[in-house]
């Protein structure tokens, strides 16, 4: 296993404890500071209480993150997905661009004389 000087210091697990406290006390100090606006008006109702913008952006956030996980599962493909060509499984596109090919070079072959 890697010493803490030979890996990259964003791996590190006193940069990941630092990050995280920073994270943390930027979150508090976000919300902390909400104390001190004044004459902060309504639109809403529910934007009035003391830290909504907090909770609003955590929640989008979560929200964000789970579409994001529903979308990978949607959009993935298999991981053998561009070697299928290479280990001879035909796929519709393929086999249909082949066809095509042959087609072509029959044609071709008529047109020089040549036997089929």
């Amino acid at each position: 296993m890697p010493t803490d000087k030979e890996t990259d210091w964003i791996y590190r697990e006193s940069t990941k404890k630092l990050l995280m406290r920073l994270l943390l006390a930027g979150c508090a100090i976000s919300v902390l500071l909400e104390l001190f606006v004044l004459g902060r008006k309504e639109k809403f109702g529910v934007d009035g209480w003391f830290g909504f913008y907090a909770m609003l952006g955590f929640v989008s956030c979560t929200l964000m993150i789970f579409a994001a996980k529903g979308l990978g599962l949607w959009l993935k493909v298999p991981t053998d997905f561009y070697e299928e060509e290479k280990t001879g499984k035909a796929t519709k596109k393929s086999s249909k661009k082949k066809t095509a090919k042959k087609a072509a070079r029959k044609i071709s072959k008529k047109k020089k004389g040549g036997a089929l």
